[in-house]
């Protein structure tokens, strides 16, 4: 969806990396019967789905259903907000979530309503991403241009995923609004932290669109590289590396959603584009909600969910690893474990590839409580896993080294 980028060609003999001028997004021809057949149906969910899906998520607790402002036929622009408000954590992260922006571009929706769906249910990861963040999701943001079955634009014939211009007068009434409350939500106490842009691309690739250090900043490349990094540690093989998709290569662009946190918020607000796969059979929508909201959760460093419960059903819990403190950190960090026996102990730390980068513990120790100081100087900023083995029991905790 940004213009300029770094995408890679494979052949039967070699990958190439050029530069290419081009726009991923949607269909690339629609002329195709099959492209008109999948409009007609408004590509599988149209308004009145939302509308029916709304009536649904109302009866959760957990959601607030709010209209923030109007298309221009008039539709409202509906907007979740999703938390446990009993909940103890304060104050919550902010994550914001929009789809749809591209009528055609449904599978960026299909997601969206697999991270509704997660996030509502009884799970582990729902409830402590519930107790632990406030989601605001508009998972229809162009509702006028998916009726109409345009293919990119609104009502206007305009496409609003580009026009956050510098002079807002010439901004579609969608994008007024979407700016309007992005405004709002940054002034809260607790401000969006991780703005996620869903669309999908015909290119028949899952990834995310990486923006560089040289159009934008150091400390916000290593942020991009983490939490792609580690989304792609949950869903292994199914996302593209940082690399596949590259933008703002030497200035950052004015005109999408992504540039207005960028100017008004810079390194305050990771916001990044994720592309799913624009094909009539793609799937594992559930599989990349729920590699989302994991990565989501180990950004932020909320509690290890993916391994707190079989760790505690199979071992007491005077055998203990605990979270790593600060985390994320930068260049160091604590590790505190806790043995309930005498034995040979190891703690080591691994990338996400699972290369072994630090032994920070290898000898004989007795029962007691333990305290080892991890330095990332060398390290670049990524996922990074403590593992903690005695005798034949270990554990893991995930870590994020952010410079």
């Amino acid at each position: 969806m940004k213009k300029i980028f770094l995408f890679f060609i494979v052949t039967s003999s070699f990958a190439a990396a050029q530069f290419i001028e081009r726009d991923p997004c949607g269909y690339p021809d629609t002329t195709t019967r099959l492209y008109k057949e999948l409009a007609g149906t408004h590509w599988g969910y149209g308004f009145d789905s939302l509308l029916a899906d709304i009536q649904q998520w109302k009866k959760s607790p957990f959601v607030k259903v709010d209209s923030v402002g109007v298309t221009v036929q008039n539709r409202p622009m509906f907007l979740l907000t999703i938390e446990d408000t009993l909940a103890t954590f304060y104050p919550r992260h902010r994550i914001w979530i929009h789809a749809r922006t591209h009528p055609g571009e449904v599978q960026g929706t299909w997601v969206t309503n697999e991270i509704i769906k997660i996030l509502l249910t009884d799970t582990l990861i729902g409830k402590t991403l519930r107790d632990s963040c406030v989601f605001n999701i508009m998972p229809m943001y162009n509702p006028d241009g998916v009726e109409l079955e345009k293919p990119r634009e609104n009502a206007n014939g305009i496409d609003i995923e580009s026009n956050w211009s510098v002079d807002t007068s010439l901004s579609q009434p969608e994008v007024k609004v979407l700016r309007k409350t992005f405004t709002r939500l940054m002034a809260e106490s607790n401000p969006v932290q991780i703005a996620l842009n869903m669309h999908s691309a015909y290119g028949k690739e899952r990834y995310f669109v990486y923006h560089t250090a040289n159009g934008t900043s150091d400390l916000f490349s290593n942020m991009e590289i983490t939490f792609i990094d580690t989304v792609r540690y949950h869903f292994p093989g199914g996302i593209k590396p940082h690399t596949f998709f590259v933008s703002w290569t030497s200035t950052a662009a004015t005109q999408y959603p992504e540039s207005w946190f960028w100017y008004n918020h810079r390194e305050n607000v990771l916001a990044l584009t994720y592309e799913d796969m624009n094909d009539p059979g793609a799937h594992a929508f559930d599989t990349t909600a729920r590699a989302v909201l994991n990565g989501i959760a180990d950004y932020l460093g909320i509690t290890d969910f993916a391994v707190s419960v079989p760790r505690i059903e199979m071992y007491p819990s005077e055998f203990v690893l605990e979270q790593n403190y600060p985390n994320p950190f930068n260049p160091s960090t604590v590790i505190n474990y806790r043995l309930p026996t005498n034995g040979f102990v190891t703690l080591k730390v691994y990338d996400v590839i699972g290369k072994e980068v630090a032994t920070l513990v290898n000898t004989e120790q007795t029962t007691g409580n333990y305290s080892v100081t991890f330095d990332g100087s060398g390290l670049s900023s990524g996922l990074y896993f403590a593992r903690l083995q005695n005798g034949s029991r270990f554990l893991l905790k995930k870590m994020v080294l952010m410079k």
